[in-house]
């Protein structure tokens, strides 16, 4: 009987505790960036996009290297690395070079910050972009109208790997 007590009281113990941590879990932080409606994954041979923004979601191609790009990229194939849990820098081409290559610097190797070393980026200009510069990932981005590196690690840091397919390459 003493033992049935025993296990019974340690239980109780045991579910009032993980109760207890539950119930006091910190809320999560909201993510940068505004969020965008979810128009699907689905892969096909290539499909042509366009718009002041990029998509952040939809039919896709095949994914690119993660690297800075000197040229614009398509939509179709960055939305791949979205998918898996990759953040776009595009930024308008008639952007200052200084700000370029901050950019540059920020998300390539040797990386400009010691603490921050971003391995799922894609960083390419993009004219149509309405904002200067625009990080997008997986139904979500966010516009800057300048280089801004503490809220750009920001939106990396909370939107990486928040995808349908965080672990593929």
């Amino acid at each position: 009987m003493k033992d049935k007590v025993f296990y019974g009281f340690l239980a109780l113990v045991v579910v009032g505790f993980l109760g207890f941590a539950v119930a006091n879990k910190a809320p999560e932080k909201p993510r940068p960036g505004t969020e965008h409606q979810d128009n699907g994954r689905k892969h096909v041979q290539s499909k042509k996009y366009g718009g002041d923004e990029p998509p952040t979601s939809g039919d896709h191609a095949e994914p690119l290297a993660w690297q800075v790009y000197d040229q614009e990229v398509p939509d179709a194939n960055v939305i791949h690395n979205m998918e898996h849990g990759g953040v776009y820098i595009s930024y308008r081409p008639d952007l200052p070079k200084d700000q370029i290559d901050k950019i540059k610097a920020l998300f390539s190797k040797p990386y400009s910050n010691a603490k921050f070393s971003p391995t799922k980026a894609i960083v390419a200009p993009r004219a149509e972009d309405k904002a200067p510069i625009v990080m997008s990932s997986w139904t979500r981005s966010e516009s800057f109208q300048s280089f801004d590196e503490a809220k750009m690690i920001e939106y990396y840091l909370a939107n990486i790997g928040k995808s349908p397919e965080p672990g593929a390459s």
